[in-house]
């Protein structure tokens, strides 16, 4: 999949993508991040087809994802929103159906057999029969993970999965991503908030500004305190963590500095 000089605005506004050109590989995952109205999040709704560029083309195997009917990008990508549609009366199960809908006809019927290696994948097997309205945060993420991983796609697109969670649901999502992206070997897309996740768990990362490519490149090369301040305009620092590794750090402002050492 590839951007080829994207651009992107809305009617007489300004662009939100600027000749935008990068390449994501077949398999492995991609983390985008960037500062608040960075333009991530109309990234991803470009490579899902939703949005179609003001400018150049998005391209999945060669082909204008913008060309593609519903049901081919169906059968391709799969997307997991920050903010899903919320179906509280249907149990998980029949939620995960809803990903089977492209392989079959307007009047067959998905049965629960077809769509119990999914729940087994997410680990929801013994929720299947439990209404959505039932379930944590946590565990809501991964039935939306388990109906895009029912349309078996190539390619896997995440806005801002773990937004909202506790500690310990962000690791456990961010866990069974990976756990999943390596089962599969399809290519995972993320938009996330949080640069220690996708330094953590990235193989590749956008660093992206004002809709512009800063940089690309493997984590490793990125983690960078300089690139990573100018970019977020605002002071970060990259420091070595016992037992962890490389973790980037929010530097406190002056004022902030003299709070801390009132309070101690």
């Amino acid at each position: 999949m590839e951007l080829k000089r994207v651009s992107y605005s809305y009617p007489g506004g300004q662009p939100l993508i600027n000749e935008f050109t990068a390449s994501i590989p077949e398999t492995g995952i991609l983390a985008i991040i960037g500062p608040n109205g960075a333009g991530k999040s109309t990234i991803l709704n470009l490579l899902s087809g939703e949005l179609t560029p003001t400018s150049g083309q998005v391209l999945l195997n060669g082909t204008p994802v913008s060309e593609m009917s519903t049901k081919a990008r169906a059968n391709q990508i799969a997307v997991v929103r920050q903010h899903n549609e919320v179906y509280d009366d249907l149990a998980v199960k029949d939620v995960v159906k809803m990903g089977r809908l492209a392989f079959h006809s307007l009047f067959s019927v998905v049965s629960d057999s077809e769509v119990a290696p999914f729940l087994e994948q997410t680990h929801l097997t013994d929720l299947a029969d439990r209404q959505l309205s039932e379930l944590s945060g946590g565990q809501q993420q991964r039935v939306w993970i388990a109906m895009a991983l029912a349309q078996e796609p190539a390619v896997l697109l995440l806005d801002e999965p773990t937004t909202y969670l506790d500690i310990r649901y962000q690791v456990d999502l961010m866990n069974l991503v990976v756990q999943l992206q390596q089962e599969k070997q399809i290519a995972v897309i993320m938009v996330l908030h949080d640069m220690n996740q996708a330094f953590r768990v990235s193989h590749r990362i956008w660093l992206i500004k004002a809709g512009q490519l800063v940089k690309q490149g493997s984590p490793e090369t990125l983690l960078d305190s300089a690139l990573l301040s100018q970019t977020f305009d605002f002071p970060v620092r990259v420091v070595d963590v016992a037992d962890y590794g490389r973790y980037v750090i929010q530097m406190p402002s002056g004022q902030e500095t003299d709070n801390l050492r009132k309070l101690i």
